[in-house]
């Protein structure tokens, strides 16, 4: 009860889901995929986001795409209710986490597409690292902490945009080693 009342006061929307699993159009312009470009799922589908049946996401409001393990991994059309999950912990592995945990008890399908193996998440020290060499080569993260936030995927994207890389945003061991 206390955890719905935290829910409730931080603007929880009854009927809307954080987030649903997505599916990209081939040629995707990833820089899209940014927390800051929120759109109406019908305006997604336009541009060839789809659910994973192919068919456009029924409208919970206006949404952006998240790309928690990069353009590899899956994509999500996230909702305020992401937000809302988020202020209690700001991690997306965290808010993913608790939003699939209810979907699953809810009776939905667990996330479908598979999660990139052939890399692995920077130790603390390396996103500390990626920081200071994203700042330094003009990119600034707004500060060294080694978390990696709205800041550092920013800077992670306009670095791959200007080295013509895919713009996904995605903090990856590779790019370190390419930074390094």
């Amino acid at each position: 009860a206390s955890t719905a009342a935290y829910l409730k006061r931080f603007g929880w929307q009854t009927g809307q889901p954080w987030g649903v699993e997505v599916r990209l159009p081939g040629g995707f312009y990833f820089a899209q995929a940014d927390r800051k470009i929120e759109r109406s799922p019908a305006d997604w589908a336009r541009m060839g986001v789809t659910g994973l049946d192919g068919r456009p996401v029924p409208d919970h409001g206006r949404a952006a795409i998240l790309l928690p393990a990069g353009g590899k991994g899956p994509a999500f059309m996230i909702f305020d209710n992401f937000s809302v999950i988020e202020r209690y912990n700001a991690a997306d592995a965290y808010v993913i986490g608790v939003g699939h945990l209810a979907d699953r008890l809810a009776g939905r399908p667990a996330i479908q597409t598979a999660w990139p193996r052939d890399d692995r998440a920077l130790t603390f020290s390396e996103r500390k690292e990626m920081q200071q060499r994203l700042t330094d080569a003009g990119f600034s993260t707004q500060g060294v902490d080694g978390r990696v936030g709205p800041n550092t995927i920013s800077a992670v994207r306009a670095y791959q945009l200007a080295r013509g890389l895919l713009p996904d945003g995605y903090p990856s061991l590779s790019l370190l080693t390419r930074l390094r």
